[in-house]
């Protein structure tokens, strides 16, 4: 990895504005979301196919071809379920790019505060939980997360 001499202020500033798990410790957190119904089981929509024959060829594309991409890109990014609240777990299974708004956060939060106070109560016993849902309710009022 390229790591240009202001990558450590980068991380610095960009800290409080990311949420960094491994494999495990997100397993920790799918499975209180799951426990708590935060999360639905749903198949996600393909992404958009690559229309380009290379890099070269995304270069000199019209700008509006590549903003067409981008545009569906985006939207496979963000998709949900119609019907469904709370977040999609295909977006909290791999490394994305999956978009996760605000709306799919406080709906997984309001199932979160609805749950049995028992439950609740086991799982804030683990601080990484307690991180999780923090940042969780910073993230709606930053109009959701990435993940990547």
């Amino acid at each position: 990895m390229h790591a240009p001499p202001c990558f450590g202020e980068y991380e610095s500033l960009a800290a409080a504005y990311q949420f960094r798990l491994n494999i495990a410790g997100m397993a920790v957190c799918r499975d209180g979301m799951r426990r708590t119904g935060m999360t639905y089981q749903a198949t996600p929509q393909p992404f958009p196919a690559w229309p380009f024959d290379g890099i070269e060829d995304w270069h000199s594309a019209d700008q509006s071809r590549r903003d067409e991409y981008n545009e569906a890109e985006r939207a496979a990014s963000a998709q949900t379920i119609a019907g469904r609240t709370g977040i999609p777990e295909f977006k909290l299974m791999s490394n994305g790019p999956w978009l996760v708004g605000a709306r799919e956060v406080d709906e997984a939060l309001s199932y979160y505060q609805a749950s049995s106070l028992r439950l609740r109560v086991d799982l804030e016993r683990d601080e990484l939980w307690l991180a999780w849902l923090d940042w969780l309710r910073q993230a709606v009022s930053h109009g959701g997360f990435t993940v990547r």
